[in-house]
């Protein structure tokens, strides 16, 4: 029997700064729970500080988006930006996902897809026409399901000494 409560209904619409507590709480949440199937403790105490903290700037950038219920809970997010993770800006007809997080509450019902599929349309429209990701180990199926095609293992670096083994993947989008 399921006891994950009963998946309200959600909107999804653009993030703004007065979100912060509440994403860092998501993050804290999401990240948390459901990286613990792929991630050892000892990483997860390096690499958890820095992900629970929300970017100004990427709440910011307008292409950050929320899924909220009607009771003003937020129970995803996700975004993308021109910047790459790593630095520096690319192609214009390149994008970069930017921290897709799902409640654990709320996993494998659909509410990823419904944010994965806002951000790449809100892309799309911009002229973006190939999608890149820096998907955690745990996410990895998520975005293969999804269209991504992985390209290889990286390290994503959090802070200086602070690497989360990720996976560099990405996919056309349809013109």
């Amino acid at each position: 029997m399921d006891r994950r409560p009963e998946l309200p209904p959600f909107v999804m619409r653009q993030a703004m700064p007065a979100d912060t507590m509440q994403i860092d709480d998501l993050f804290r949440a999401s990240y948390g729970e459901l990286l613990r199937a792929d991630y050892s403790e000892a990483i997860l105490a390096k690499v958890l500080p820095p992900l629970l903290v929300t970017s100004p700037r990427l709440l910011n950038s307008g292409t950050f988006f929320v899924a909220e219920t009607g009771g003003g809970d937020l129970i995803a997010a996700g975004g993308w930006t021109q910047a790459s993770p790593f630095g520096g800006v690319g192609p214009r007809e390149i994008g970069h996902m930017r921290r897709v997080a799902v409640h654990p509450d709320y996993v494998r019902r659909g509410v990823g897809s419904v944010v994965l599929d806002h951000v790449l349309a809100n892309a799309q429209r911009t002229g973006v026409t190939r999608m890149c990701c820096l998907s955690t180990l745990t996410a990895q199926p998520f975005y293969e399901a999804h269209g991504f095609a992985m390209s290889g293992d990286v390290d994503l670096m959090l802070r200086p000494g602070v690497a989360l083994p990720a996976v560099q993947m990405a996919r056309e989008l349809s013109a």
